[in-house]
């Protein structure tokens, strides 16, 4: 019994012994030598790695789903129609004024050659109505410079998609200033001014005092196909 012991003893030592140099731990007991030979060598070799591992990253991506979903025929088209619908509000009403006598509407372009008129009642609306004019006519031309703008970067040849995608996003940033002045517009509106020469002139759509309400009855096709345009080219920024 006791033979059998020192010799199962004996085998597990010979099996601990055979494990431990198995794995190493006696076939090199001195300290290993340098793997490189200088640290200049390290570095050349980490910066190839580098290098070559952006490379890999930006071919990787240009050839991925992720780059081609980014910016799709689909979308091409849609902020094409929104820029050309923006470009063409120029020419198209914005306002429909009706009276007792007359039924005429204000084209984007026609807006501007009536700012004499309209000055000539801001001593009767106030101040907001004349901010309220400098607003008008700064989103007409606003809207009508970003959607000539959004075509030519629709449209410009470059062979670098990301070089091009940038640019694009750059320029879509621009229609933020259209839309920063809608909502100034709007939120005159709903703070509302006097009109007391409305009564004089007889246009239809008016009281006593302009508000929001007054804004949208006057409005026509014109700024119904700009403002939601505007918030398309905005809302695609966020994607690219």
């Amino acid at each position: 019994m006791a033979d059998q012991s020192q010799s199962n003893k004996e085998k597990e030592d010979a099996t601990e012994e055979i494990r431990f140099k198995y794995i190493g731990f006696d076939v090199y007991p001195k300290k290993p030598k340098k793997f490189w030979n200088s640290e200049e060598e390290k570095e050349r070799y980490l910066t190839q790695v580098r290098r070559k591992g952006v490379g890999s990253a930006l071919e990787e991506s240009e050839h991925s789903l992720v780059q081609a979903v980014v910016f799709s025929k689909i979308d091409r088209v849609v902020l094409t129609v929104a820029s050309l619908l923006m470009t063409v509000g120029l020419f198209l009403p914005w306002f429909s004024l009706t009276g007792e006598y007359y039924n005429f509407r204000v084209i984007g372009l026609g807006y501007f050659l009536k700012l004499g008129d309209l000055f000539g009642y801001a001593a009767l609306g106030g101040p907001l109505f004349s901010i309220f004019v400098i607003l008008v006519g700064l989103v007409i031309i606003s809207s009508f410079a970003c959607g000539v703008l959004s075509l030519v970067g629709l449209y410009r040849k470059q062979a670098d998609s990301e070089k091009y995608l940038a640019g694009l996003k750059k320029t879509l940033k621009l229609n933020l200033i259209p839309l920063a002045l809608w909502v100034a517009l709007i939120v005159i509106s709903t703070i509302g001014f006097s009109t007391p020469f409305a009564d004089a002139l007889k246009i239809n759509g008016f009281g006593d005092g302009f508000t929001v309400v007054n804004f949208f009855m006057l409005s026509s096709y014109g700024m119904w196909l700009s403002l939601p345009s505007v918030v398309i080219n905005c809302v695609k920024i966020g994607d690219l």
